[in-house]
């Protein structure tokens, strides 16, 4: 990877000489300086990305044994009355505080959805493994469209009235949004100086899986985290009953027909036009990673002989 990538690869701090192992569930055993040994916890820290493959890396988490926090929202943490925790909002030392909770609690994994956490404070953080995964801007849009409809989290049949619907995160430049650390602002407000940010974040992750990309998902996601692969539920938009029987109970029938059928709502050529032109700094991100084969420095292609 080139030099433009990897700031941190130049200058690592001694106390982060274990991010670049393939680290197993919980504990796991890293070299000091001073050539101690010393039992580790590890907490997998997952930037969910919403129809990036993101529900079955959660599930193939639990299907690998780690633990998640006692009470969870598809791994992210809940408070007791299973109101959603904001660990997005934290501060640098909130953040290590939260940590320290996981790490008092066992909890190995954490998926945060609905929000952008402090990625710097994580980074700096040795017991944080950062992952997150992305997929091509126009298709996760579409997957997230027909996903939303057939759910019943949309009304809109047509993408230009999904666009105008209220969404819990907002659908223009969304990796910008989540990478920058702006999901709330203006899309006027957006621009090249957001992009560097989110790319400057994305430098900060141990392992950046692209859908995409040859051998990401297939085999590097569980190298790089000592996972097996397992046969997970992986939350795709066609195919499950409750959702089927979800939309005969709201006698929504024509849409459970063409659910059936597997049929994706119609999408105009303007309307992609239109998309590309709201999310051009999506689509330059994402372009961006592909080519500076951005994988973050604990990806099996990073990693050093033997490491």
């Amino acid at each position: 990877m080139g030099s433009s990538c990897s700031p941190r690869q130049h200058h690592e701090p001694e106390s982060h000489i274990c991010r670049n192992l393939p680290l197993h569930n919980k504990i796991v055993k890293y070299s000091l300086p001073h050539d101690k040994t010393r039992r580790m916890y590890r907490l997998v820290w997952f930037q969910h990305v919403h129809k990036a493959a993101g529900s079955t890396i959660v599930n193939q988490a639990v299907a690998n044994g780690e633990t998640l926090f006692p009470i969870h929202e598809n791994g992210n943490p809940c408070t007791e009355d299973g109101e959603l925790i904001p660990i997005w909002d934290f501060d640098e030392e909130g953040v290590g505080d939260f940590v320290d909770e996981c790490e008092t609690r066992g909890v190995s994994f954490v998926a945060t959805e609905w929000g952008a956490p402090n990625y710097s404070a994580l980074c700096d953080d040795p017991r944080v493994f950062l992952v997150t995964c992305i997929r091509e801007p126009w298709s996760r849009l579409i997957s997230n469209f027909n996903y939303d409809y057939y759910l019943g989290y949309a009304d809109s049949s047509t993408l230009t009235g999904y666009f105008n619907e209220e969404h819990r995160i907002k659908m223009d430049n969304l990796l910008i949004r989540i990478f920058a650390n702006k999901l709330g602002a203006n899309k006027d407000s957006l621009g090249h100086g957001e992009l560097a940010d989110a790319l400057d974040n994305l430098l900060l992750f141990d392992l950046v899986i692209v859908t995409d990309r040859d051998g990401d998902l297939g085999m590097h996601l569980f190298e790089a985290l000592g996972w097996e692969k397992k046969n997970v539920d992986s939350h795709s938009t066609f195919g499950n009953l409750w959702t089927l029987a979800r939309l005969l109970r709201r006698l929504r029938l024509f849409s459970a027909i063409k659910y059936l059928l597997k049929m994706k709502l119609p999408v105009s050529e303007e309307e992609r036009a239109l998309f590309e032109v709201h999310s051009n700094l999506d689509m330059e991100l994402y372009h961006r990673v592909c080519e500076d084969e951005i994988r973050g420095r604990g990806h099996p292609l990073e990693r050093g002989p033997g490491e």
